[in-house]
Parts: structure tokens; C-alpha cells; sequence
């Protein structure tokens, strides 16, 4: 997701946030013009399963457009929003003024409430993908805001106590605007900022909690820079992935990084089209030798047309060979959505669940409002499992999913008018009953699922076990860095 300075403040153009003319925008349901996907489909589309929103943001809640993912940890789901309000009456608009929150929800849909209001922009603003959960915090980045206008790095307790920022992005050499959390590798959280740097093109950042030092480990060449996403831990390496936003030449990269000598390589450069190119997410490692992941393709600002054959795709890649292989290739003309802007979940049953978030956003062909899908690894038994629909699920569903007693978790962006005004959702698939999940007899699973944070991110069965962290070494890596925060030791 991109956001360039003409278009980032809500009013400073006469065009939304991707460039459709706000007036039109106001008139248009996504499903109200052009074809609905999951009649017209030439791609298998479930007939069992049920999307319920759990949460339309509306403005009394001074939280709006949830671009982020959930997180889940002992009970609750984790989240943030970009901004504060929609900013305008009772009608969907693509995009918000105010700084953003860090939100909380039980998954039965109850108990939502607001751990953290970016009110001043000496916190940071625009808390835009994820949160981290370190001991009993959640860490995150917000885009904009701090002492230099280039976003902040923060912590705040589970319960919304002891806000902290630890780290003010200066913009410049020392990496400006990050988009996603960082993740913990050892006692250091590694992370990426899509601006800044000598190039200009974003950094790779550490941050020991222990130490409370920052650096920049890596700084990114203006082809192959511009990450969104975050790193995911496969060994000793960081793989991740780089945007190359608004090039018409380069078209992203798959890189990796290692910390314990700094070596940075870039192992695939996306040749764009049916190839894939500009990927705005992060990978999913599969605990072998895969990594999963999407790309965007090329969008469109005010008055440019996407390319032929460039809805994005779903790619394998192998971390022994780098062997890469596109497993699915979106076509609006297929039925399967256009646009996938998450990564990849494997899950229990030897499934891939994801979203794409289609194309209403630019204005395109069919305004689809995007789709959750289901495929086999290799890419076959591509199924759609629910269409987007704005006033009924919201649209632009966004980020990773969660799983969690045998039903999925994610968020839209927009939509949900009925109750929010357009501010988005927090949602909940139920169903239809996976076939080749394995039953268990009550309690935790003894088997978990790796997320794209390179880390167990949950385990399956029951919402009684502590589905985000897992157990084992990166947990007690955590308890040990947390520790030293919550002695007072390391307040920066």
C-alpha cells in the first residue's frame, strides 16, 4: 500500500488516496457497478461459510481504517488503525485525518477498546501494519509523527500502560517512514523503513532492548529499496522483500539479510507481468525450504492505467536453491479477486489461505471489493471463499489472516457502512469445516503454524493456548528481553 506526499493528507488533493475523485467515490459501492465475482467466476467459489463483522469502526470510536492485521495473544486480538476519523459525514472515503490507535478486541467480537490514541505527534502518528507482542507489550511503528516527522518506534503495555517511544526516525541517513513492525531475533529487533537512507530507498534497522541502541545495518540501493513489509527469520537469514514503488522499470526484490555478519543478498529481482512484480507484503516461511508470498503488480495513480496481465500473483520460493515459481497468477476475468496485498498463511490442513484486495481501491474494472482464497501449495484447488462486499463485510480486506478455533480472523480497510461509515472492519470467517485438519481431543494442539514474522505466530485448536508467541527458544529470548524493560532498566 502507497501513499505518496500528494496524496497522503485527506484534502490536500482534489483526488482520494488512489486517485479516484472523492465526489465520485461517494456515489460508488464496489458491487454496485460491474461484475460480482463470485457469480461470473470461472474459479471454483465456496457455498459454505459465513463472514461476520465482529467491529465497523465508526468515528465515536477515534480509531478508522485498520490497514494492519490482527494479532492474537492470550484472549484478545491485537490491532492498529492509520488514522483517527474518517474525517467525513456517513460515507465511505478512501482515506482519514488524526493519528491512528492500537486496538483491542476479544474474537467473539466483544470487549473492543482503545490501548493506545496517537493524539500528539511527538508519540508518532499513522500506526499503519502490526504489532509484536514482547512480554507483556506490543511493539510497533507509526509512519509519520515523532521529534522529526519521520515515525516512531514504540511500545505500549497490554492494558495501554507505560507508553514509550523508544526511537524517533530522523529522516535522512538514519531511515524515515516505517510500515510494519519489526521482528526479534536474539536480544535486537530487526525492522524496515520504505523511506530514508543514503539512497533514499529505506534501511534495515536494529534495535537492541536490551542495550537500547539503535543502528542501521543496511542501507538500500534506489533499485531494489523500498520495502513495505517486514523480515521473516529462516535460520540465520532475514528474508525480505523490496517494492521498487513507482518504478516503470524495476519491479521488486526478494532479498536477505544475516546478522551476525551484516551480509546482505539480493537472491530474486521480479520481472514484473505474469512474473509478478512489486511485492507490498511479507513472506511466510513454511518450516522447510519454502517461502510464500504475493505481489501487488503496478497500480495506477490519477490518470494512469494499470498494465495488461498485472493483478499480481502467488509465489513459491526455495530457500536451498532460489528456486522461484509463480503459483497463481490473478486475473479479474478468472473470478479470483485481483491485487493480493498479504502474506500467506500455511496452515494446519496443507492449505495456503490469503486475501486479495481488489480493485475497487484503484477505481478499476468490476470495483471488487476483494476476495479470501484458498489453494494447495503447489497451486492447484484455487478456491474463492467469500467475496467482499462493502456494506455487508466491508472491502479491501487487508494483511495477514489469523486462525484461530477453526475460523479465520483478518480486517478491511474500508467499508462496513452500515455501522461504521466506511472507517473499516475487523471480521471473522466461520466455516466451511477444513477436511484435512487434524482433530484434537480438547486443549492445545501439539503442532503450530509459521507466519510471515518468521516466528510460530499460533498454535491450532484452541483460543485457550497462547496462539501468537509458540514456546520454546524465541520465547524465552523474549522473556529475557522483556525483562530488562519491565525492570525499569532500559527505559530510553
Amino acid at each position: 500500500m502507497v501513499f505518496d506526499d500528494r496524496v497522503w493528507i485527506a484534502g490536500r488533493s482534489a483526488h482520494n488516496l488512489w486517485g479516484m475523485p472523492t465526489a465520485e467515490r461517494k456515489t460508488r459501492d464496489c458491487l454496485g457497478v460491474g461484475l460480482s465475482l463470485s457469480s461470473a467466476a470461472s474459479v471454483p467459489v465456496a457455498t459454505r461459510g459465513k463472514i461476520t463483522i465482529l467491529h465497523a469502526f465508526s468515528d465515536t470510536d477515534n480509531a478508522a481504517v485498520p490497514f494492519g492485521s490482527v494479532i492474537h495473544h492470550d484472549g484478545w486480538l491485537y490491532g492498529t488503525t492509520a488514522f483517527t476519523t474518517s474525517g467525513t459525514g456517513n460515507v465511505p472515503v478512501k482515506g482519514g485525518v488524526g493519528g491512528g490507535a492500537v486496538y483491542a478486541i476479544r474474537p467473539d467480537g466483544t470487549g473492543f477498546r482503545i490501548v493506545k490514541a496517537f493524539s500528539s505527534s511527538t508519540d508518532g502518528q499513522n500506526p499503519f501494519q502490526g504489532l509484536t507482542v514482547l512480554g507483556s507489550s506490543l511493539v510497533g511503528v507509526t509512519r509519520n509523527g515523532g521529534q522529526h516527522g519521520s515515525g516512531t518506534l514504540f511500545s505500549v503495555g497490554l492494558d495501554g500502560t507505560g507508553f514509550t517511544v523508544w526511537h524517533h526516525f530522523t529522516g535522512g541517513d538514519g531511515g524515515a517512514h516505517p510500515y510494519r513492525a519489526p521482528v526479534l531475533a536474539g536480544d535486537s529487533l530487526y525492522g524496515l523503513t520504505f523511506l530514508g537512507g543514503r539512497a533514499a530507498s529505506g534501511v534495515i534497522y536494529s534495535y537492541n532492548v536490551v542495550t537500547s541502541v539503535y543502528a542501521v545495518v543496511h542501507d538500500f540501493a534506489a533499485v531494489g529499496g523500498k520495502p513495505f513489509g517486514t523480515l521473516t527469520q529462516v535460520g540465520q537469514w532475514l528474508y525480505g522483500m523490496a517494492s521498487d514503488h513507482r518504478s516503470t522499470t524495476d519491479h521488486g526484490a526478494i532479498f536477505r539479510y544475516r546478522p551476525s555478519d551484516g551480509t546482505y543478498e539480493v537472491v530474486h529481482a521480479f520481472q514484473g507481468g505474469q512474473q509478478g512484480g512489486y511485492p507490498y507484503d511479507s513472506l511466510t516461511w513454511d518450516g522447510g525450504s519454502s517461502l510464500y508470498g504475493t505481489t501487488l503488480g503496478y497500480f495506477p495513480f490519477a490518470g494512469e492505467t494499470v498494465p495488461l496481465a498485472d493483478e499480481g500473483v502467488i509465489f513459491r520460493f526455495n530457500v536451498d536453491t532460489n528456486q522461484y515459481d509463480v503459483i497463481h497468477d490473478f486475473s479479474l476475468t478468472k473470478g479470483d479477486g485481483a491485487k493480493p496485498n498479504s502474506a500467506m498463511l500455511v496452515a494446519p490442513d496443507g492449505f495456503l489461505y490469503g486475501i486479495a484486495h481488489g480493485t475497487e481501491i484503484w477505481g478499476g474494472v468490476g470495483y471488487e471489493c476483494g476476495t479470501l482464497y484458498r489453494l494447495d501449495p503447489d497451486g492447484s484447488n484455487f478456491k474463492v471463499f467469500h467475496t467482499f462486499d462493502s456494506m455487508k463485510s466491508g472491502d479491501t480486506p487487508m494483511r495477514s489472516l489469523v486462525l484461530l478455533d477453526d475460523a479465520l480472523y483478518g480486517t478491511t480497510a474500508f467499508g462496513g457502512i452500515g455501522g461504521g461509515k466506511g472507517n473499516g472492519t475487523v471480521w471473522k470467517f466461520a466455516g466451511p469445516a477444513p477436511s484435512r485438519w487434524p482433530s484434537v481431543a480438547g486443549g492445545c494442539a501439539a503442532f503450530r503454524v509459521m507466519g510471515s514474522m518468521g516466528r510460530w505466530l499460533w498454535s491450532y485448536a484452541s483460543s485457550r493456548c497462547d496462539t501468537h508467541n509458540g514456546k520454546g527458544s524465541q520465547r524465552k529470548r523474549r522473556s529475557r528481553a522483556a525483562a530488562v524493560h519491565q525492570a525499569g532498566t532500559n527505559t530510553p
